[in-house]
């Protein structure tokens, strides 16, 4: 069957085709500088080089993840998957080598898709340097059916691309006045924006800086804005679990980190509802991974502006969803998180039904 070429706009239009990841040789990276402020201030905490997940995590998470598909499968979604992690996957560059990798459990921090321009994300952290790899065939499949594809340029990573020692401890993060990255190469990982048609919403990051946001908006160009959303979250990475469109109208925030004044500017004079779900059944409980938090519940899979999922265990949230009149897929997903992502993290909505609209006033 020929492939037919991405189209997504925004995260609500129904969905026809998806990436999900895959754990398959995952490996456990080491420290991260930009991920310093997830880590105790003292050195001995920061000099751990990584190593493998337990064959146990790595055959339930699949599991997983192989349930996803097959769910998305059977309701006529077609599924694409990356390849298995190389088994030898140390990485050198001229600027610094590592021991260990990561996986390609999380598509959506790799691969930006607007319209049909598959973004390849510049992305700060040394362990997934080359983690596009597992996605190559997948691109090459949308080039060949008339897609287009750019790959932005990948930052050096050397030491003084970062803050020494970084640390949200005494102070918390700020993009300008404390950041960890500080190196002017553009950086960000595809999960740091969400789409609304036309208007893109950025939110600065741990892995994401001004120049990232500069750089995307010259590539797509002036059919489309970008949005600067900040929150106050001492750890924030990925805009995912912090402002999440469900559909048309409707923006779901996490209500432990409030927006930052005019951040919801946009949404608020367009008349748009925004909502604050329930807090995960998993409050209280310690963090799936030490980059995870457990607001990971508002990390759902939209499939069309009726149809939501969302893990099997957050049954407050799937009843605050019903009463937004959506259809809630509970599916089991809690064995993934500790990889690094929910439902939207570990996909990427490559073509969904609709065209680029306008859903804000001026």
């Amino acid at each position: 069957m020929p492939h037919t070429k991405f189209t997504s706009f925004n995260e609500w239009d129904p969905l026809l085709e998806v990436i999900v990841g895959s754990v398959l040789g995952a490996q456990q990276m080491g420290f991260e500088p930009s991920l310093g402020a997830y880590y105790p201030p003292e050195k001995e905490a920061r000099c751990f080089i990584g190593g493998f997940p337990s064959e146990t995590a790595i055959i339930e998470a699949q599991a997983q993840l192989d349930n996803l598909a097959s769910i998305l499968r059977n309701r006529g979604i077609i599924v694409r998957r990356p390849e298995a992690y190389p088994a030898n996957s140390s990485i050198r560059t001229p600027d610094f080598s590592i021991e260990f990798g990561n996986s390609y459990a999380c598509p959506r921090d790799v691969l930006l898709v607007i319209g049909d321009l598959v973004i390849e994300a510049p992305m700060a952290q040394r362990s997934r340097f080359f983690e596009y790899r597992g996605y190559r065939n997948i691109l090459i499949d949308h080039f060949e059916a008339g897609g287009r594809w750019l790959a932005a340029p990948k930052p050096f990573m050397n030491d003084d691309s970062f803050a020494d020692n970084y640390s949200t401890v005494e102070q918390p993060f700020h993009p300008e006045e404390h950041p960890v990255l500080l190196t002017r190469d553009p950086c960000f990982d595809a999960a740091s924006f969400t789409r609304c048609g036309r208007d893109i919403f950025w939110q600065p990051d741990l892995v994401s800086n001004a120049n990232g946001a500069e750089w995307l908006g010259r590539a797509l160009g002036s059919d489309f804005r970008i949005h600067r959303a900040e929150f106050e979250d001492r750890y924030p990475q990925h805009i995912d679990t912090t402002l999440v469109p469900l559909r048309e109208g409707l923006v779901m925030i996490n209500s432990e980190r409030p927006p930052k004044t005019g951040s919801l500017k946009l949404f608020e004079n367009s008349g748009w509802s925004i909502v604050c779900p329930p807090a995960s059944v998993r409050r209280g409980l310690p963090a799936p991974a030490r980059d995870v938090s457990n607001w990971i519940s508002m990390n759902v899979l939209v499939l069309d502006q009726e149809t939501v999922i969302v893990e099997e265990a957050e049954e407050p949230l799937a009843e605050f969803l019903e009463d937004l009149s959506f259809e809630v897929l509970p599916v089991p997903f809690e064995k993934v998180y500790r990889f690094g992502g929910g439902f939207h993290c570990c996909t990427v909505d490559v073509r969904r039904d609709g065209i680029l609209k306008s859903y804000f006033c001026d």
